[in-house]
């Protein structure tokens, strides 16, 4: 009977491996790995981080945005699969390591000095000679000052002499690897895992309203035991703050800070454009450890370091600046603007006869440069020029729907002429749409609205045309009556639509072959009724003259029809023009806390250390091996990189053997 082979002790350990233990550990596990953290890191590069969600969408549209939300691209350091990649890449690494690692630290002390001849003469590079005799410790002495360690090896029919140089090389191995695993440890410390487990549990809502802190939910709150995090806050000037802002999902998080920040300046330099040159701040941050706060100043690139916390300034903006905002009513018969004292991020209530809207105001701006014109370049040589200060607010109906609007406080030049801008638009996708008003020889809105307010005054509208045609002195008494209804009709359909107004009444009424001379005529008469009411406007200015008409004003009128023929557009029928103001500003900090930052930096130095011991630093060795049996004497060497100059150093030790020792080939 024949008997099946006994298992030997080596494959019994083997067998007692788990089956999945050889595929953690394996190299293309690892390298996948790394190529997806690499494709990752591509991305968090490219695409811009935890910025607002409404930004997105405007920049990828819904469905893109959606998607790219549900694969975690907007905060990809903090995506499950990203921490589940970090996750498998730290098993992996540590298999190895544990695997492989004490062979190569073994692998440093090991001089292999038990070969056998025959395993000699298998070497990279061998040479053998026949020396009359062999000295031991003048070979050590020679092997050790080429830089060698030595160990001595006695055979039955000989000895063996075995040098080896560079063993820090297998640390370059071990090094890389360990290095990886502090990496992931470091990372896996700063990606919120706490967070993902109150997502996971269910016990974290973002908030998605703009209300006051203390109407924000406690699931929508993180405390000061989070982690890691990184959040941005605004902080007006003599203010203070003990919380920041994560962006998440569609919304976003609060996160309380252990320590309180206040903001006692902030500064800005600019450039003569306009354009910000540098901007810091004066902060305190006090905390219940603290016994004296902490003061400093901090800039672009010179953040405040605490504990764990980083406070970097990241930006700046409003900080409820005071505003003192004329409201004009673009259907009042009187030119009397609401004056209305308020601030950003304020919200006002504001009545007219089309309802109640509300005012939303969402930011001031000193500054708006823009690429100057040719001639001012080649007047001022600049290349950037001014508009001056803006405000940027939204008229919202009771319906929740709401316009944005930018107006500028100062008229800009357009074609040699000074316009008040001002822009509008339904959503922020949406570029905006501008509405030019011309300004008068004061350079002020005074006379457009005067204009307008006579236009919409149907009583005073009558009165002027009146007055401008006699009863009597160039019509007959019935065509006169009909020359003013005829005027005060058209005004009345200006009034209520615009220009257009006279455009359907027109289609609505007359029958198709006679529109076109129709609209011809009312055209005309209404210019004659907008001229007529123009020369009524100029006449209370006092300083103008109406035998003469200026170029100027001329130029005006043409201007203002255009403006009036664009206003039906304009949404609700209100104007904010801004009178004056008080700025204040407000810095805007980035506050990171990422324990695992000086872990990270630990782990990179290390495979720093670790590359560059596997890349310069070469594991050599070398066998003298005498043969007392047929007097021969092999030497042997072998380098871990078979590079031109490995033969040239074997040379080199050959020339020295056969010079110390005196033996030859």
């Amino acid at each position: 009977m024949s008997h099946l082979p006994q298992p030997s002790a080596s494959n019994k350990a083997r067998n007692k491996t788990p089956v999945f233990l050889p595929f953690l550990g394996s190299m293309n596990l690892a390298v996948t790995l790394l190529v997806m953290l690499a494709i990752a890191s591509v991305i968090g590069t490219v695409l811009k981080q935890n910025e607002l969600f409404q930004g997105y969408i405007i920049k990828f549209g819904p469905f893109w945005t959606q998607v790219f939300n549900e694969l975690g691209l907007f905060n990809v350091y903090g995506a499950a699969w990203f921490i589940l990649v970090l996750v498998f890449l730290l098993i992996s690494t540590s298999v190895c390591v544990s695997r492989n690692g004490p062979g190569f630290l073994k692998d440093m002390k090991q001089y292999s000095e038990k070969l056998s001849l025959h395993a000699y003469q298998r070497q990279p590079h061998v040479v053998t000679y026949t020396p009359q005799q062999f000295d031991i410790e003048a070979a050590q002495l020679l092997l050790k000052d080429q830089g060698y360690k030595t160990k001595v090896h006695h055979r039955e029919d000989g000895i063996t002499i075995a040098g080896l140089k560079g063993s820090w090389n297998r640390l370059g191995y071990v090094f890389t690897h360990v290095s990886i695993i502090i990496i992931c440890v470091g990372a896996l410390m700063d990606s919120n895992l706490l967070l993902k487990y109150r997502e996971l549990t269910g016990d974290l809502e973002a908030e998605t309203r703009s209300v006051p802190l203390d109407k924000i939910p406690q699931k929508s709150w993180l405390g000061p035991e989070n982690f890691s995090f990184r959040g941005t806050v605004n902080i007006a000037e003599n203010q203070k703050s003990d919380v920041l802002f994560l962006p998440y999902e569609q919304g976003f998080l609060v996160q309380k800070l252990p320590f309180t920040i206040d903001v006692k300046d902030f500064r800005i330099e600019y450039y003569d454009t306009g354009m910000p040159k540098s901007f810091e701040s004066d902060i305190i941050l006090s905390a219940p450890d603290l016994k004296t706060p902490i003061e400093k100043t901090i800039a672009v690139n010179h953040p405040l370091s605490y504990k764990n916390y980083a406070i970097y300034q990241s930006s700046f903006s409003d900080g409820g600046s005071l505003l003192k905002l004329k409201v004009h009513s673009l259907k009042a018969p009187e030119n009397k603007p609401l004056i209305l004292n308020t601030a950003v991020d304020k919200t006002e209530s504001l009545k007219t006869p089309l309802g109640t809207f509300k005012l939303e105001l969402s930011d001031f701006k000193m500054h708006n440069i823009v690429p100057a014109s040719e001639e001012e370049r080649a007047q001022t040589g600049k290349k950037m020029h001014n508009n001056g200060p803006t405000i940027i607010y939204k008229i919202r109906n009771d319906q929740g729907q709401a316009l944005e609007y930018e107006n500028y406080m100062m008229p800009i030049e357009q074609d040699g002429r000074l316009f008040f801008i001002a822009g509008m638009r339904s959503s922020q996708a949406e570029p905006f749409r501008y509405l030019f008003i011309p300004a008068d020889s004061n350079r002020q809105l005074d006379r457009f609205f005067n204009f307008l307010a006579l236009i919409n005054n149907p009583i005073a509208t009558k009165q002027v045309l009146e007055k401008a045609l006699p009863s009597g002195q160039t019509l007959e008494q019935s065509g006169y009556r009909m020359q003013i209804r005829l005027l005060t009709q058209l005004m009345a359909l200006v009034r209520q639509k615009g220009f257009n107004g006279i455009n359907d009444f027109v289609k609505q009424n007359v029958p198709e072959p006679d529109q076109q001379k129709v609209l011809d005529y009312y055209t005309a008469q209404t210019s004659v009724a907008l001229q007529t009411l123009y020369l009524d406007v100029l006449e209370q200015e006092k300083d103008q003259n109406l035998t003469d008409i200026s170029d100027f004003n001329k130029q005006w009128f043409d201007d203002a029809i255009t403006s009036l023929g664009n206003l039906p557009d304009y949404g609700p029928p209100l104007f904010i023009q801004l009178n004056s103001f008080k700025q204040i500003e407000a810095t805007g900090l980035q506050i990171t806390k990422s324990p695992g930052k000086d872990v990270v930096y630990f782990g990179s130095a290390l495979l720093i250390i670790g590359v560059f011991f596997l890349f310069y630093v070469r594991q050599k060795r070398i066998w003298l091996a005498y043969s007392a049996s047929d007097h021969t004497l092999t030497i042997a060497g072998k380098d871990t990189k078979e590079l031109p100059e490995v033969a040239q150093e074997f040379q080199k030790v050959v020339q020295a053997v056969q010079s110390k020792l005196k033996v030859k080939k």
